[in-house]
């Protein structure tokens, strides 16, 4: 019997990110369940001048059991062509795309075509992480109906995203799927053993602000509600990640409330290897987004159990007010202070029951409700 394949288009080793980090884990479950698997990554994701960060690639060493080919250069068609080619000698039977921001819309709808136009019985389906860029981009609608309509199902991971789907391209399909739990950074940590390993106290309330610092993500938000606070217990701010702007704009605001000695800032992309020494070294992680549509921090956080605060914005909520995990508010600093000193103040709400939501949100759950979705809307092989 022939077996099924499929291929995968989007970031993957040796990039870094959520994005890469969640193809891949789709990727390995399709593999896991008996899938023939390849993936297609980027030669160059984006023009140095148009990336803000220190580096696109992982400082990780050990690449995942996948088989991941270079290729694609996001702003050079002839790479685009080349891929398709690539792609249609391989005759999969499904085209996976992970998708995320307009500026990838060209490279990805131009193989979309050109693959089901050489294999018509393809199926072509679209992860959409964000359908709308998180600062807007002129044409940006366009470029996200020149993606849909070259896919025969788009894949949202929250409401907000479909709602933004269809608003641009209300006559597409699109099923609404949730963002599955990361798994694949390893077993939780013992709390003290992991703040000796980043050298923190160990009689410290520690609350974890992870991942690319940008505006939208509302430090600024959470360093004026940590000055709002009100407790005689001692707690301090991780701040760590890569900030993808002026990092002095956040030390004077960190200067002028006074927060010196309540704030620790890591300015550095982090690596896998060391994601569970700061999630399990935390009381709580808190997401002070002023947008958003879904995070890759929560399932990251839900997989370690460590409590979350985050504001009702996007689909950032959803998960936590279904499943009782953790605090939501508005996306203002004196609400996101009121949580912060209900969490600082009441013991209660520090248990969560993690097991239940974990086994919901597992890679295998999201792989079965996938390709349930997928056969409903025509894919028959």
């Amino acid at each position: 019997m022939k077996s099924k394949k499929a291929i995968f288009i989007g970031p993957a080793y040796p990039y870094r990110g959520g994005i890469a980090a969640f193809n891949e884990n789709l990727a390995s479950i399709f593999q896991n369940n008996g899938w023939e698997c390849m993936m297609f990554t980027f030669t160059q994701q984006y023009p140095n001048f148009l990336f803000p960060g220190k580096n696109q690639l992982t400082t990780d060493d050990s690449a995942p059991n996948l088989n991941i080919k270079r290729g694609i250069y996001s702003t050079n068609p002839l790479s685009w062509l080349k891929i398709t080619k690539e792609i249609v000698a391989l005759e999969p039977d499904l085209l996976i795309t992970q998708y995320w921001m307009p500026f990838m819309a060209p490279a990805f709808g131009t193989i979309l075509r050109g693959v089901k136009k050489s294999l018509p019985d393809v199926y072509n389906i679209t992860i959409v992480h964000n359908f709308k860029p998180h600062e807007s981009l002129i044409g940006e609608e366009h470029l996200g109906r020149f993606l849909a309509n070259r896919t025969d199902l788009m894949i949202s991971l929250s409401k907000n995203v479909t709602k933004d789907i269809q608003n641009s391209a209300p006559h597409k399909a699109v099923s609404e799927l949730f963002h599955p739990i990361y798994h694949h950074y390893g077993e939780k940590i013992n709390k003290l053993d992991a703040r000796k390993k980043l050298d923190l106290e160990e009689d410290c309330i520690y609350f974890l602000f992870f991942g690319l610092i940008r505006t939208y993500k509302g430090l600024d938000l959470l360093l004026e509600a940590m000055s709002l606070v009100e407790t005689q217990k001692k707690y301090k701010l991780i701040i760590a990640g890569e900030f993808y702007e002026n990092e002095k704009k956040y030390q004077k605001i960190i200067e002028e409330l006074n927060l010196t000695d309540k704030v620790i800032i890591n300015n550095e992309y982090i690596p896998n290897e060391e994601v569970p020494y700061y999630f399990c070294a935390a009381d709580a992680v808190v997401l002070p987004y002023r947008q958003a549509t879904q995070s890759g921090i929560i399932p990251i956080a839900i997989h370690f159990e460590i409590p979350i605060i985050v504001t009702e914005v996007g689909g950032l909520s959803e998960m936590l007010m279904e499943n009782g995990i953790g605090l939501t508010s508005d996306s203002d600093a004196k609400a996101i202070s009121e949580n912060l000193n209900r969490f600082l103040n009441d013991d209660k709400i520090k248990v969560y029951d993690f097991e239940n939501i974990k086994n919901q949100l597992s890679w295998q759950n999201f792989y079965d409700t996938l390709l349930t979705e997928i056969k409903d809307h025509g894919f028959n092989k």
